[in-house]
């Protein structure tokens, strides 16, 4: 009785490992059959990322409007006193940290609309505010000011009237502080690199997968037989023979 039970128990490890060893086959045979179908169909893969990409990128570069940036940056003082011309470090840290509040009051309504008035009143506070950005210098206390517009004189005017109409506005709204202008803002002629050679990257790898998955899933709903290798392949079964396919006689 014990030796029937250990017989078995070795058949169901032998079926487990033989099932197990099946299953591994049949995943390498699909993976196989994957990249077979992606190599006969290459050309189809390569047309549909060229189609998609070129046109991704010449709707993109036909479409797609010259921006031009002006910056200038200022130095942040939280000292009203300054006794010395060394940099002190807590002056720093303390800059450091009031850095959002002064961009908070550099962003608001009131004084965007300054500005606004000192440029003619071309853009309003909502167009100044979505053209402009500001960004601190690691480590220190100088904030710098970014415009970007359609217009590269625009650019200039609005970001040299944000770095000169920045101290006024921190001195009318934060007590013990005040700002510096470190460099002034230049007016640029060179437009700023568009992103056309970008997304038409990103649509060559998206026109590529799209055929790939189209392929893959013509190929899975296919249940055809299309040679007796594959049936010798799939089932490991001798094939005895074929019949001839009359209409190619």
């Amino acid at each position: 009785m014990d030796n029937q039970n250990a017989m078995q128990e070795v058949k169901t490890a032998a079926s487990a490992g033989n099932a197990a060893e099946n299953r591994q086959i049949e995943t390498q045979i699909s993976i196989i059959d994957i990249i077979n179908m992606m190599l006969t169909f290459w050309w189809l893969i390569v047309i549909m990322a060229v189609l998609v990409g070129g046109g991704t990128f010449a709707y993109s570069k036909l479409t797609s409007v010259p921006q031009y940036s002006s910056a200038a940056t200022v130095y942040i003082n939280t000292q009203t006193e300054q006794k010395t011309d060394d940099v002190n470090m807590t002056a720093i840290e303390n800059a450091k940290d009031l850095m959002p509040t002064y961009i908070e009051i550099l962003s608001s309504k009131p004084f965007l609309e300054t500005v606004s008035d000192d440029i003619g009143n071309k853009y309003d506070y909502n167009q100044i505010q979505a053209m402009t950005s500001y960004s601190s210098k690691t480590d220190t206390n100088i904030l710098s000011i970014s415009v970007r517009a359609n217009d590269s004189h625009d650019a200039y005017l609005i970001a040299e009237s944000i770095s000169h109409n920045a101290p006024d506005e921190i001195r009318r709204v934060f007590e013990g502080g005040s700002v510096k202008l470190i460099n002034n803002a230049e007016e640029s002629l060179a437009p700023l690199p568009s992103n056309s050679l970008k997304r038409g990257l990103i649509g060559f790898v998206a026109g590529a997968a799209l055929a790939a998955l189209i392929i893959f899933l013509i190929n899975i709903f296919d249940t055809r037989v299309k040679s007796s290798e594959e049936l010798s392949t799939k089932y490991g079964l001798p094939i005895l023979g074929e019949v001839p396919n009359l209409h190619e006689v």
